[in-house]
C-alpha cells in the first residue's frame, strides 16, 4: 500500500472518513485505489483504539515486506508519535526470542508493532504472544491472506479459533488497492470469510475520491522484432553455455557420482528420480544461467547477454573461493560447475560501435525515456518494470551508459531484498547493499529513474512518479493495476512496450478484466487437486496445542519446524552433513502412508515416525508423519512447551549485565573471626588454646608462646620479610587446650600489653585496656617503661642482649636497635659509651616481600652512632619487642585461617576438605595480596565443573543430541549460576578481597569487638564470586578427588539432579547388541581396549555424514563427552605438577594440548601395523609376500565419500607440513601454532579422538587409567612431559604479539590473491603506522596472522628497548606482581626502604 500522498496531516477527506467510519463499525476492508490515502484511514483508525482499548493492549500493523514494514514505521511514529512503536521483522533476529521474558521485556509499554506476518504467525503459534491481547490488526495489501500466507495462518489458527470459544479477539481492519488475483466469482466471499470482515469502499462520497484520484490512461508502444538470429546466435560464448546446458553429462555429475557408490534402496530411488527427471543441482544452475542469458539475448543483444555470462561466472570463482554462493550444494559440486564454466569461451571482441547495438525492445525504451521534457523529467520519477531479475541488471547498465540518457537520468535498479547470507544462483547478480542504496536515492530524488522487478509493485511508496514503463507486460491482471498505480502525479503515463502484432497484449482484455473487479473483488489462487480437496477437512482439524502457553503446531507449519529443529540440533553443520528429515512415502490400495527419518545425530528413539492415519494424497501423509515426529519431540521433552528447540544460549537474565562485563553486586562485608570468639568469651564459654611459633631464617628467633580463644587444627606455615635479604620461615603449631585462671589471664593480658607498647604504642589506648583477643605467653614477667641508657648500662652487662629498643631523645617516633657498644677517647670529654644502632621499622606489614630500592641498599642495615646519654632503652627485651612488631602478620594470618577453618565447619562441612590451606587459596583473589590466590584453583576446578555437567547432562538426557548437551552444559557451568548459588549459602562473607597492610593496626579487643556491628557490605564482581566457587570445587578436587569434588558441586548447586558415577554409567551405556567383532579388533588394539559394549565404539567412529544411516548415532554425543574427559586427564596434571604453573602458563599449554588441531595431528601419526599379503610370481612358482601397512584412527571412520575426498586433502597437507610439525614437537622451544595451521586438519580428525576417549570412558565406567592409555598411545601424554620438562612457549603467536607490544596499537592488514590457480593469503602487521613484519605466503588468513605475528614479536625483541621488553615479558609471567606492587605503595614507612 504505501500511499501516503493524500492528505498531509490528520485531517480525512470526506471519502477516508466514509471508510473510518465503517471500520469503526466493524471489521472491514477498505478497498481505495492506489494514492488515495489508505494509510491514513489506518493512522485514524490505529488512534482510535489506543484512545478505547486497555494500555496493555497491543495493536498489529501487518505489512507484507521489510521495506514496507520500515516504511509504515516511518508513517505512524510521524502520526502518532506519543506512542511507543517497535518494527518487529526477520531482520531484527526474533528467530532467537526463545524464552517469554524476553517478548514480555520487548513489548513492555509499546502500544503499537508494525512488522511482516510471519512473525506475529510465529509469536502467537509459540505462545509468546496471545491472540487476546490485541486489540486491532491492521492488514496491508490484505488481499495475501488467502491460502498459506502467513496473514490467512494468523486468522485461520489463532483467530478463528478464539471467536469460536467466545473469548477476546482483536478487530481487524484490512487495505488493499486490488483484492483479486483471479477474476473468479465467490472470491471476495471467501477473503471476506477469512479475514471475517466486510469490504468498504466509497459510495457517497465516490465524487470526492475521484477529484484525488487520476486514472492513468494505457499506452500501447510498439516496436519491430530483433534481425537477430534464434539463441545462441553467432555468439561463441552464448553456443557453448547452451551446449554445456542442454548437453550436461550426467554421468560426471557429483551427486549421481555419489548415488552410484553405494547399493541402497533409498539411493536407486533417488538415482531414478534423477534420471526420470534428469535434473540435478549442478545441471539446473547451468540451465537457470543459459535461460537468464537467453532472455538477455533476446531482450537486450548479444553483447548484454555475454557481459551477465561473464560476470555471473567471474562472480562464482570469486565466491567460491569465500564459500559465499550456492550455500545448498556441497564442495565438489562447486567444483564441478566451476570447471564447466571456466572451460567457457571469453566473449568475443567487440567494436564500440557493436557494443552499442541494441535490440528494437531496448532502442525504443530509450527513444521513450529520451523524448520526455525537461520539466516532465524534473517534476517527477520514472519507474521501469522489467519481469525477469537478469534483465533489470543488463536494463540497468544500457541506461546508466546510454549517452542520450546520461544528461537526464541517475539511473537505480532495485530487484527485492534477502536475508539470506549465501548466493543461491550463480546467475544472480543482484547486490542487496547497493539495491537498498538505490531505493534511498530514489525516494530522496538523487535518482529519478528506477528498473525494477514485479517487487516494487505493490506497497512501496514512491513519490512524485509520472512515468511508469513495462518494458515486459504484466502477467496478471494484479500486476497490471498495481504498476499503474505507481504512478501517482496528475498527467501521468502508463507504457506497456509489445512487439508489433503480439495478440498476446491487448489492452482491452486489461480493461475489461478490470472493469469485472470493479464489480466484485476476488481472490484468486490455483485450484487444488481432488485429492487435496478431500484431504483439507482432516488436515485442518489435526493441531498440536499446548495448554500452558497457548503454543500450537498445525500441518501446514510442522515441516518447517521439524526441518529448523534438526538443523538447530547439531554443532557439526558442514557441506557433508545432510540435517533435513528424509520422507518416505508409499501408496496402497487403500491410500498413501509415509515414514520420516531424522538424521543420525539424533537418538535412535526419537529418529524416525510414521503417519497416523492412511490419507488420499502424498503431501498429506508426509505431513502427518512431520506432525507425529514433531510431536514425539515435544513429549520426549527435546521441544519446550512454546514448541521451540531447547537450543538458545542462556541470555542474561534481568538485571545482569553480558557475561563480558561482570556485574558488582552488593555483598556482605568480610566476617571477622574475631566476632563470634569475642560474643562467646563475654559469655564466659570460651576455651583457650596454646600454639608455640617459631622462626627460622637468618638469625633464629627463640620460639614463642601464644594463647588464643580457638583452635587450629593444623600448623601454620609462613614466610615474614625483615628486609630485602633476611626473612624468617615461620610455623606456628596446633594449639593444644590451656587451663587459665583468672589471675594467670591477667598476667597474659598485662604482659602482652606491655610488649605491644613497645612498638604499636601510639595507636594503642590510654584507658588500660587490656582485653586482647590474642596473648602472648612469656617465660617471665615484663617490666614496663625505659629508663636512661646511662643507668641501664650500670645495672646490667656490657653487651646488647639484654637491651630492648634505644630511644633517642629528641626523636619522637623512632626506635632503634643497638648493634655494638663503642669506647670514647677520655680527651673528647665526654660519656664512656657511644651506642652504634640500626633503626627499628615502623611498617606492620612483613608478610609481603620488600621491593628493592633503586639505589641497591639493604633496609634496616645502616649504622647510626649516638652517645649513651643522648639516649634511652626499652625494659622489654628486644626479641620480645620483634615479636611484637611480627604480631599484626602472625594475627592475620591466624585470622584468615579461623575464617577458612569456620568454612570449612559450615558450607563446606559435608565436602570434608581436610587442607585448610586449600580453602585459603580458594577464598583468596589476586587483590587479597595472599601468598597464594584461586587463579590455579579457579582454572582445575572450571574444568572439574564443566566435566562434572558434561556427564551429567549425558546420563540426565540419553536422547538429546550435542547441541541440547552443550546448551545444558553451558546453563550449569555459567557464572551467573554460580554467583547466585554462592549468594545463597552466605559464601561472599569469607572471600578476601582487602590486602593485609598492615596500616592503622592496632590489638584487637574483646569491648571493642562487641561494640561493633557485623553487619556491613561492600562491592564485589560476581565474577569473583563465580571464580571462588569453581576454586573450591578444585580445592575439593586437589583435596580428595572427583568424589570431593561432587560433593562440593552438589554443595552449591543442591538444586541440580547430580547421579551418583555408577548410576551415570548405568544409564549411559547401551544395551548389549551383536556386532562382528572382528571388524573392530584392529581398532580396539589401535586404541589398546577391548570394548564390553561394542556398539560405543561403533558410534565413536560413525560421522554423521554417512549415507543411509537408518540405526544407531553418529559420534556427537561421545564427542562431546569426550572433551570433557580429556580436560579432565590434562588439567589435574598440568595443575599438580611440581613447577606450580601459573593461571595463564596453565590455560596456554592446556590449549596446546587439547585444541583440534594438535588432537587431529596426532590421530594422524598414531596407527598400528597389520600384515598385508599379496601373491607374486617366482620363477615358475607364485608365493605368498607378506608386507606391513599402517592404519591409523581416521582409517576407521565411517562416513560419506565426499568427506573421505576432504580427508585425503587433510592427508595431502599432513604429509607437507607434518615433518615441520613432529621436529618442533620433539626437540623445538616454540609450539608449532603456523605450521599446524598451515596444515588445517578438517575437525573430523580431531572428533574422532574425543568420540572414541568418550566411548572408552563409558565402557570403562569412568576408568581414567585406560583412558590415558589411549592419550599416552596417541602420544598426547608423551608431548604433555616434553612441554612440561623443556619449558615450551605454548602462547598463541597473536598473544605473544599483544605482550610484546603492550600499550601500542596492534593492526593486521591481509590480503589474498590467486597464483596459478591457488589462494594465497598474506598479512603485515602494523604497530601505529609502521609495518613491523610481513608473512610469506600462507593457506589461510589465520596462518598469515600467525607467521606475521612470531615475525613482528622477533623484530620487537630484537629492536626495541631491552629493559621494556623484559619488563612487558614479566608483566605476564608475574600473575600476582601489580597486586604486590600496589600492596608496597601502602606501606606507612617508604622513607626508610632506601636507607
Amino acid at each position: 500500500m504505501g500511499d501516503r500522498d493524500s492528505g498531509s496531516d490528520d485531517c480525512l477527506r470526506g471519502y477516508q472518513q466514509e471508510m473510518l467510519d465503517a471500520s469503526l463499525r466493524g471489521n472491514s476492508i477498505v478497498v481505495m485505489p492506489t494514492g488515495s490515502g489508505k494509510t491514513l484511514v489506518a493512522v485514524a483508525r490505529i488512534r482510535a483504539e489506543l484512545e478505547r482499548s486497555a494500555p496493555t493492549k497491543l495493536i498489529w500493523f501487518l505489512a507484507n515486506s521489510v521495506e514496507l514494514s520500515r516504511q509504515q514505521l516511518g508513517v505512524l511514529r510521524t502520526h502518532l508519535p506519543a506512542y511507543q512503536i517497535l518494527s518487529l521483522t526477520g531482520q531484527d533476529g526474533v528467530d532467537n526470542w526463545s524464552r517469554q521474558h524476553i517478548w514480555d521485556a520487548v513489548l513492555a509499554n509499546v502500544r503499537i508493532v508494525v512488522g511482516t506476518p510471519a512473525v506475529l504467525k510465529d509469536a502467537l503459534t509459540h505462545g509468546f504472544v496471545r491472540i487476546s491481547r490485541l486489540a486491532l490488526l491492521v492488514f496491508d495489501e490484505a488481499h495475501h491472506c488467502i491460502k498459506n500466507h502467513p496473514m490467512n495462518a494468523i486468522m485461520k489458527n489463532f483467530y478463528h479459533p478464539a471467536k469460536l470459544r467466545a473469548e477476546s479477539m482483536p478487530a481487524v481492519l484490512g487495505l488493499t488497492a486490488s483484492p483479486v488475483f483471479n477474476p473468479r466469482q465467490g472470491g471476495m466471499t471467501e477473503l471476506e470469510s477469512n479475514m471475517d470482515a466486510t469490504v468498504a469502499t466509497p459510495t457517497r462520497t465516490l465524487d470526492e475520491l475521484m477529484k484525488y484520484v487520476y486514472p492513468v490512461p494505457l499506452t500501447l508502444l510498439t516496436h519491430q522484432s530483433s534481425n537477430l538470429p534464434d539463441y545462441p546466435g553467432s555468439s561463441s560464448l552464448c553456443w557453448a553455455l547452451n551446449y554445456a546446458a542442454a548437453g550436461y553429462d550426467f554421468s560426471t555429475d557429483p551427486y549421481v557420482v555419489e548415488l552410484t557408490r553405494y547399493d541402497d534402496e533409498r539411493l536407486r530411488r533417488d538415482l531414478d528420480k534423477v534420471r526420470l527427471k534428469r535434473k540435478t543441482r549442478c545441471s539446473e544452475q547451468l540451465r537457470i544461467l543459459n535461460r537468464k542469458a537467453a532472455t538477455l539475448y533476446d531482450q537486450l543483444g548479444v553483447h548484454s547477454a555475454e557481459s551477465y555470462v561473464k560476470n555471473c561466472v567471474e562472480r562464482f570463482e570469486a565466491g567460491a573461493i569465500r564459500d559465499l554462493v550456492l550455500p545448498d550444494t556441497t564442495i565438489s559440486e562447486q567444483q564441478h560447475l566451476l570447471s564447466i564454466l571456466q572451460a567457457l569461451p571469453g566473449p568475443e571482441q567487440c567494436t564500440e560501435r557493436q557494443q552499442k547495438l541494441l535490440t528494437p525492445k531496448a532502442e525504443c525504451l530509450i527513444a521513450l525515456l529520451a523524448q520526455q521534457t525537461p520539466s516532465f523529467i524534473t517534476e517527477g520519477k520514472v519507474i521501469v518494470f522489467a519481469k525477469e531479475r537478469a534483465t533489470v541488471v543488463g536494463l540497468t547498465q544500457i541506461l546508466r551508459t546510454s549517452p542520450s540518457l546520461e544528461a537526464l537520468y541517475s539511473v537505480g535498479g532495485f530487484v527485492g531484498t534477502s536475508t539470506f547470507a549465501g548466493r543461491a544462483s550463480i546467475a544472480d547478480l543482484a547486490e542487496p547493499r547497493q539495491q537498498a542504496r538505490d531505493l534511498v536515492d530514489f525516494r530522496n530524488g538523487t535518482k529519478n529513474l528506477m528498473v525494477a522487478t514485479s517487487v516494487l509493485e505493490e506497497g512501496i511508496d514512491v513519490r512524485e512518479c509520472n512515468l511508469v514503463v513495462n518494458f515486459d507486460a504484466p502477467d496478471t491482471l494484479i500486476g497490471y493495476v498495481q504498476r499503474r498505480g505507481r504512478a501517482r502525479m496528475q498527467d501521468s503515463k502508463y507504457y506497456i512496450l509489445a512487439l508489433e502484432n503480439d495478440a498476446r497484449i491487448d489492452p482491452s482484455k486489461w480493461q475489461g478484466q478490470e472493469a469485472r473487479m470493479k464489480q466484485e473483488y476476488m481472490n484468486a489462487f490455483r485450484e487444488r487437486t481432488e485429492a487435496e480437496s478431500r484431504d483439507e477437512e482432516a488436515v485442518n482439524t489435526r493441531v498440536y496445542r499446548i495448554a500452558s502457553t497457548g503454543a500450537m503446531v498445525t500441518f501446514d507449519d510442522v515441516k518447517a519446524h521439524l526441518s529448523h529443529f534438526c538443523s538447530v540440533s547439531t554443532l557439526q553443520v558442514s557441506n557433508y552433513v545432510d540435517t533435513r528429515p528424509d520422507y518416505v512415502a508409499q501408496q496402497s490400495a487403500r491410500g498413501w502412508t509415509a515414514i520420516v527419518t531424522l538424521p543420525s545425530f539424533l537418538h535412535e528413539e526419537i529418529r524416525t515416525a510414521s503417519s497416523a492415519e492412511v490419507w488420499h494424497s502424498e503431501a498429506a501423509a508426509i505431513k502427518d508423519a512431520a506432525f507425529e515426529a514433531h510431536v514425539a519431540l515435544h513429549k520426549a521433552g527435546l521441544l519446550s512447551d512454546n514448541l521451540l528447540p531447547l537450543i538458545a544460549e542462556p541470555s542474561p537474565e534481568e538485571g545482569e549485565q553480558h557475561a563480558d562485563q561482570p556485574s558488582l553486586v552488593e555483598v556482605a562485608d568480610r566476617t571477622s573471626s574475631w566476632f563470634s570468639l569475642a560474643h562467646e568469651m563475654a559469655k564466659g564459654c570460651v576455651d583457650w588454646h596454646r600454639a608455640t611459633v617459631t622462626f627460622a631464617g637468618h638469625e633464629d628467633l627463640d620460639p614463642v608462646r601464644l594463647v588464643l580463644p580457638s583452635q587450629l587444627a593444623q600448623d601454620m606455615h609462613f614466610s615474614l620479610y625483615w628486609n630485602e635479604q633476611v626473612s624468617y620461615v615461620v610455623t606456628v603449631s596446633a594449639t593444644r587446650t590451656v587451663r587459665l585462671d583468672p589471675g594467670r589471664l591477667e598476667v597474659l593480658r598485662r604482659d602482652t600489653d606491655v610488649a605491644l607498647r613497645t612498638v604499636h604504642g601510639p595507636r594503642m589506648p590510654i584507658d588500660g585496656r587490656i582485653d586482647t583477643m590474642l596473648l602472648l605467653d612469656l617465660p617471665k614477667l615484663l617490666d614496663a617503661g625505659h629508663m636512661p641508657c646511662t643507668e641501664f648500662l650500670r645495672i646490667v652487662d656490657k653487651d646488647s642482649h639484654g637491651l630492648g629498643l634505644v630511644h633517642v631523645n629528641g626523636q619522637q617516633g623512632l626506635s632503634y636497635m643497638l648493634q655494638r657498644l663503642d669506647k670514647i677517647q677520655p680527651n673528647s670529654g665526654h660519656g664512656e659509651h657511644r651506642l652504634v644502632v640500626k633503626r627499628f621499622p615502623k611498617r606492620k606489614d612483613f608478610l609481603h616481600e620488600v621491593p628493592r630500592g633503586q639505589s641497591g641498599s639493604v633496609a634496616y642495615t645502616t649504622e647510626e652512632t649516638f652517645l649513651a646519654n643522648e639516649c634511652s632503652v626499652d625494659q622489654v627485651p628486644l626479641k620480645t619487642c620483634l615479636m611484637a612488631a611480627f604480631l599484626p602478620s602472625v594475627m592475620h594470618r591466624i585470622d584468615v585461617r579461623l575464617l577458612a577453618q569456620s568454612l570449612q565447619a559450615t558450607i563446606l562441612e559435608k565436602v570434608d576438605i581436610t587442607d585448610t590451606s586449600l580453602i585459603i587459596e580458594a577464598i583468596s583473589p589476586r587483590s587479597a595480596g595472599e601468598e597464594r590466590d584461586y587463579n590455579r584453583l579457579e582454572y582445575l576446578g572450571d574444568r572439574i565443573l564443566k566435566y562434572c555437567a558434561s556427564l551429567q547432562a549425558m546420563a540426565q538426557h540419553p536422547t538429546w543430541p550435542e547441541r541440547y548437551l552443550s546448551s545444558e552444559k553451558t546453563r550449569l557451568v555459567r557464572n551467573h549460576m554460580l554467583f547466585q548459588a554462592a549468594l545463597k549459602l552466605g559464601l561472599d562473607k569469607y572471600i578476601l578481597t582487602r590486602p593485609f597492610t598492615g596500616a592503622k593496626w592496632r590489638p584487637v579487643y574483646v569491648g571493642e569487638v562487641l561494640d561493633v556491628e557485623q553487619n556491613g557490605t561492600r562491592e564485589m564482581s560476581s565474577k569473583v564470586l563465580a571464580d571462588v566457587v569453581e576454586a573450591l570445587i578444585g580445592a575439593a578436587y586437589v583435596d580428595g578427588g572427583l568424589e570431593k569434588a561432587y560433593l562440593c558441586i552438589r554443595t552449591f548447586l543442591p538444586d541440580e539432579t547430580w547421579y551418583i558415577p555408577n548410576e551415570s554409567f548405568d544409564r549411559l551405556t547401551p544395551e548389549a547388541t551383536s556386532h562382528h567383532r572382528s571388524s573392530l579388533e584392529a581398532l580396539e588394539r589401535l586404541i589398546g581396549h577391548h570394548f564390553n559394549h561394542p556398539t560405543l565404539l561403533v558410534e565413536a567412529i560413525t560421522h554423521a555424514s554417512l549415507p543411509f544411516q537408518r540405526t544407531g548415532m553418529s559420534y556427537e554425543r561421545l564427542e562431546f563427552l569426550g572433551d570433557a574427559v580429556l580436560d579432565l586427564i590434562i588439567v589435574p596434571k598440568l595443575h599438580a605438577h611440581p613447577r606450580r604453573l601459573r593461571h595463564n602458563e596453565l590455560h596456554s599449554m592446556h590449549e596446546a594440548l587439547v585444541n583440534g588441531l594438535f588432537l587431529g595431528y596426532c590421530s594422524m601419526t598414531h596407527g598400528i601395523q597389520e600384515q598385508q599379503s599379496n601373491v607374486v610370481k617366482d620363477g615358475d612358482e607364485y608365493a605368498v609376500q607378506h608386507s606391513p601397512r599402517t592404519l591409523y584412527l581416521h582409517d576407521f571412520i565411517r562416513a560419506s565419500g565426499q568427506l573421505l575426498h576432504a580427508k585425503q586433502a587433510s592427508l595431502e597437507a599432513f604429509e607437507q607440513y607434518g615433518g615441520l610439525v613432529t621436529e618442533a614437537l620433539d626437540a623445538g622451544v616454540e609450539y608449532p601454532w603456523p605450521d599446524l595451521l598451515a596444515m588445517r586438519p578438517q575437525k573430523f580428525f580431531s572428533d574422532v579422538v574425543e568420540s572414541v576417549l568418550g566411548a572408552v570412558y563409558i565402557d570403562t565406567r569412568g576408568d581414567l587409567g585406560v583412558c590415558e592409555g589411549f592419550l599416552e598411545r596417541l602420544g598426547i601424554m608423551g608431548h604433555m612431559r616434553r612441554f612440561l620438562e623443556g619449558d615450551m612457549e605454548t602462547l598463541q603467536p597473536k598473544e605473544r604479539l599483544g605482550v610484546a607490544a603492550g600499550n601500542e596499537t596492534l593492526k593486521y592488514v591481509n590480503s589474498s590473491e590467486t597464483v596459478e590457480g591457488r589462494k594465497v593469503v598474506r598479512c603485515a602487521v602494523m604497530i601505529g603506522d609502521c609495518e613491523v613484519a610481513r608473512s610469506p605466503d600462507c593457506n589461510s588468513r589465520a596462518e598469515a596472522e600467525a607467521r606475521a605475528a612470531l615475525a613482528a614479536v622477533e623484530v620487537l625483541q630484537e629492536c626495541h628497548v631491552p629493559a621494556k621488553r623484559r619488563k612487558l615479558n614479566d608483566d605476564l609471567a608475574a600473575s600476582s606482581g601489580a597486586a604486590e606492587a600496589g600492596l608496597q605503595t601502602e606501606h606507612e614507612d617508604d622513607d626508610e626502604m632506601g636507607e
